[in-house]
């Protein structure tokens, strides 16, 4: 008896699977296979927007308080520009959307780097004070 998609997602989706690679189109629910790649477009939009706001959130640290620049930080802001530019290899469809997530992930780095500065929220550009090239750029590193 096949499993329903409220009870194991894991299961159902591997006889789904299972259905689709025998061709059993008349027995695939298709609703929530719909629901499910609908679904994994929004995950890899957020995981990108998530890169997004860890290195701006970084950058503004590494402008506005320099002297407490350190490994760490560093080390965040590389790793991300290579999520970002690995996680656009791979969905090269979300290029399209980088004025609208930047946008987002600028505000909630704002936020984040306001929470872990102990800075007044005015200090920090209201708009992403950089482009999308230069902030992504290995060689870019803001200065105060």
């Amino acid at each position: 008896m096949p499993v329903s998609y409220e009870q194991d997602l894991y299961t159902w989706s591997l006889e789904q699977a299972s259905l689709l690679r025998r061709h059993k189109f008349d027995q695939i629910d298709l609703e929530h296979i719909i629901e499910e790649i609908e679904g994994m477009s929004r995950l890899e939009r957020r995981a990108l927007q998530s890169f997004l706001e860890t290195l701006l959130m970084h950058l503004l640290k590494w402008q506005y308080q320099p002297a407490y620049q350190g490994r760490s930080w560093k080390f965040t802001i590389i790793e991300q520009r290579k999520r970002i530019e690995s996680h656009l290899q791979e969905n090269p469809g979300l290029k399209s959307k980088l004025p609208e997530l930047i946008e987002k992930a600028y505000g909630y780095a704002v936020t984040g780097a306001v929470r872990e500065t102990g800075l007044a929220i005015h200090i920090f550009p209201q708009q992403c004070p950089w482009p999308y090239e230069q902030f992504t750029n290995p060689n870019f590193w803001p200065e105060n």
